[in-house]
């Protein structure tokens, strides 16, 4: 296939991902299946070019939703008497070369996905914490620390703005934050975040298929700096309220808008700390007074740490968040405590652990986490004596 045939089949992804955009809300829907940049998976491997990412996110083929990055040639497969899966689907991906007199020559050749090959080791792609996101942006001076409240959505915009300082126009600060957003790893509902094309951008590529190529060129070469950036020190923040001070909540999500007191929505996947994170406790309390829904949390305070957890229990009115949650968050333990044959299911498959160690374990972190709520009982009834205002609210 010559240099012209191939700038030919490449305005038919770029039509065909335009496609899918519009079919999907002006979303690029297949883009959350790439935490990271797919490659050619073979003795000498190397990542695929933009050209060919953007040929895997225009494919309908439902193996790209398995997440693995790697492909294999059928040249590859072939050669080694690898055995595929029943019903496996190859991609056409360019393959660049040269001739004996130096010409340019591409041929679109079959690659499978390693899923799709019975011969193949498994592979999960890491997952990354907000913390440890919020705080590659923080040390490199790309996003300034804040005391109370800071989100995922605080790294999109400055990864937005660090395109758009590189020189980056519409396209590719949109293709530069969309695939930023998937290689972040973040476990969360990607299409909450990924970026919308408007109607007048698709027209443009549809006009001018070679945009899009070009734009995810640029797209990757910016974040190619973003990612090599070097930490530069940075002051910590002034702190002006003592309140909550080793109180932080990670808010990952709920069924329904949630809005702070004085009426700012909460973001998903954000990081709350100090005063403002109790009052998001209060604001979420007030909230389950009126009706039932769920809500994904991470509670820590002092030296006790509670992992992702559902909330979907009303908060008593009349009963202090510190009471509420000494008996959520303990509620577990507690029923192990009182009836240990249900220890079991918590011991990992291939684990020798006796039942008694276990129990003694479970009893040392419900000791641990009372101790803390007591110190945060006497916080919240410190903070609500200066703040009388907030037993108004309802």
């Amino acid at each position: 296939m010559n240099t012209d045939e191939i700038f030919v089949n490449r305005h038919a992804i770029a039509k065909k991902i335009c496609k899918a955009i519009r079919y999907n809300g002006g979303q690029l829907i297949n883009a959350r299946f790439f935490p990271e940049r797919p490659f050619c998976d073979d003795t000498n491997s190397y990542k695929f070019s933009s050209a060919n990412f953007l040929r895997l996110l225009a494919s309908n083929n439902e193996i790209i939703r398995k997440c693995d990055p790697r492909w294999v040639s059928s040249v590859v497969i072939k050669n080694n008497k690898w055995s595929l899966r029943e019903h496996a689907q190859p991609e056409l991906l360019e393959v660049w070369t040269k001739s004996s007199d130096g010409e340019q020559l591409c041929f679109l050749r079959e690659f499978y996905n390693a899923k799709d090959i019975l011969d193949k080791d498994s592979f999960t792609s890491e997952s990354q914490e907000l913390e440890n996101i919020i705080n590659f942006f923080q040390t490199r001076g790309l996003l300034k620390r804040r005391s109370n409240i800071i989100s995922f959505h605080n790294c999109i915009s400055a990864v937005k703005k660090f395109a758009e300082d590189n020189g980056a126009d519409a396209l590719t600060s949109l293709l530069t934050v969309q695939t930023w957003i998937t290689e972040s790893k973040l476990k969360t509902k990607l299409s909450l975040f990924l970026p919308t094309f408007s109607d007048s951008l698709l027209t443009d590529i549809e006009q001018n298929p070679d945009k899009l190529f070009t734009s995810m060129n640029n797209a990757r070469a910016i974040l190619k700096k973003l990612y090599h950036e070097e930490i530069v020190p940075i002051e910590e923040p002034l702190i002006t309220d003592d309140a909550f001070r080793d109180l932080k909540i990670i808010y990952h999500g709920s069924e329904v808008e949630l809005k702070s007191i004085d009426g700012r929505n909460y973001r998903n996947e954000s990081i709350i700390t100090g005063a403002e994170a109790y009052k998001f406790l209060f604001a979420l309390k007030a909230k389950t007074a009126k009706e039932s829904f769920k809500t994904w949390l991470e509670f820590s305070y002092k030296s006790y740490s509670h992992g992702k957890f559902l909330l979907s229990d009303k908060i008593p009115k009349d009963e202090p968040i510190s009471t509420f949650l000494r008996t959520r968050l303990n509620k577990n333990r507690q029923h192990l405590l009182h009836n240990p044959q249900d220890l079991k299911q918590y011991i990992p498959t291939g684990k020798t652990i006796r039942a008694d160690d276990l129990l003694q374990q479970i009893k040392r972190e419900s000791t641990l986490f009372l101790s803390v709520m007591d110190d945060f009982e006497q916080e919240e009834n410190s903070y609500l004596s200066n703040h009388p205002e907030l037993l108004q609210i309802s």
